[in-house]
């Protein structure tokens, strides 16, 4: 079926287009850019294939071959040009991650923005008492040196960075930190897209609403390309009540999934998984087969959906459909990991997880990152040649998703 879809939908090629650039113009004339950066997490059931997650602040470029981080080099000088003539850049990592992994993907984003040409600095906003990022990390110092932001003539500044370009790769997940407030750089992504007001329920409206109306322009059933959701809010996995009302919310998405099944005979069992609303970095996620298995979630399962990252309480949760993975590393289940840089895909890779089965959640305990099959929907973003594919037209529709919770934020 999608195979199909996707042969259908080049012959569409110009109209999709046209379409997708029409609505970038729009956005751009509300001042409202595509993301600086992003990465997808996508699911490909050899039926339909959708994004499942979009980050806006991707901490996996090290995971990229060294022609995609090349080619990232080029659409980050691309992008930020359109924004500053600055060739100053100070990024904001998490704080105090002690994840050597993360550690790998900022030295690697340095290296990339200074092949660019730009000159970067790393800054920490400092929290109370807490260490500075990246301490007690082996050989930290002989990589990068943070140093500590302080606000001067309303910009955020540190000892080697008096002006220029912001780059945040800090998700706010719990609040905006008002040294940021109010400063006359640019902040990439803006503040308002932070964790702590963000939803991800308002992101996948937004992205279902884009791919029903390129749907109807172009006519296909839209479920192909999207998934089923709804999110219910405060609740508390402690409470009895709550329980039985994420139950109710789930059976609903899977009453739904089950009458596309029987539409188009499938015989895959109907899933869903029930996640943070706000949150990232695989935390606060179960998978179900019914409301059922909310109501009977073991004391472990209830945990995972208490506390989201930094201790952030779980109040709200995005019952999204869970869509089957068709690939397969070494008999292990893996997905797609596609990166874009100024609003086009630049690299990926396959995540895979030896300890988890097609159906379930990829980004835990067992993951792994290998190289990107290459494939029709692949190839387009392993080459860079710019040729149509189901994968990057999700990206590419994911990212304007992302601008529009930017410009809705703003209002709000």
């Amino acid at each position: 079926m999608l195979e199909q879809l996707y042969n259908y939908l080049i012959s569409n090629e110009e109209k999709i287009f046209s379409w997708y650039k029409s609505k970038v113009k729009s956005l751009e004339e509300s001042s409202i850019p595509l993301p600086i950066y992003s990465s997808f997490d996508i699911r490909d059931s050899g039926y339909k294939a959708s994004i499942v997650d979009s980050n806006i602040y991707p901490a996996g470029f090290n995971n990229l071959d060294l022609g995609s981080r090349q080619f990232a080099s080029t659409k980050f000088l691309e992008y930020l040009s359109s924004i500053s003539q600055s060739k100053d850049i100070l990024i904001i990592p998490e704080n105090h991650t002690r994840n050597v992994y993360y550690f790998e993907h900022i030295k690697v984003l340095l290296k990339i923005l200074k092949t660019a040409g730009f000159n970067t600095n790393i800054g920490y906003i400092e929290e109370g008492n807490n260490p500075v990022p990246f301490t007690g990390l082996e050989n930290a110092g002989n990589d990068i040196n943070p140093e500590k932001i302080f606000r001067n003539n309303g910009k955020a500044c540190t000892e080697s960075f008096n002006d220029g370009i912001i780059i945040l790769n800090n998700d706010l997940s719990v609040s905006c930190p008002k040294i940021l407030e109010d400063i006359s750089q640019p902040v990439l992504p803006s503040i308002f897209l932070g964790w702590y007001q963000r939803k991800k329920s308002s992101h996948f409206q937004y992205f279902n609403n884009l791919i029903t109306e390129l749907a109807i322009l172009t006519s296909f059933d839209p479920w192909f390309l999207g998934a089923y959701y709804t999110s219910v809010d405060n609740i508390n996995f402690k409470e009895k009540e709550s329980l039985n009302i994420v139950a109710d919310a789930v059976d609903m998405v899977i009453e739904r999934i089950s009458l596309k099944y029987e539409e188009y005979d499938i015989r895959d069992d109907p899933l869903v998984f029930v996640k943070n609303n706000s949150g990232t970095y695989g935390l606060g996620i179960i998978s179900v087969s019914s409301g059922e298995d909310v109501k009977n979630l073991n004391s472990k399962n209830r945990k995972k959906m208490i506390f989201g990252k930094g201790r952030s309480r779980i109040d709200s949760v995005l019952i999204q459909e869970g869509i089957y993975t068709k690939y397969v590393e070494n008999c292990n289940p893996a997905e797609p990991v596609i990166y874009n840089v100024g609003g086009e895909p630049v690299g990926g890779f396959m995540r895979v997880n030896t300890l988890q089965t097609a159906k379930k959640n990829l980004n835990t305990r067992g993951m792994s990152f290998k190289k990107i099959v290459e494939n029709k929907q692949t190839q387009p973003i392993v080459h860079k040649n710019g040729k149509f594919s189901l994968y990057s037209l999700l990206t590419r529709i994911a990212d304007l998703a992302i601008a529009y919770e930017h410009k809705q934020n703003l209002v709000n």
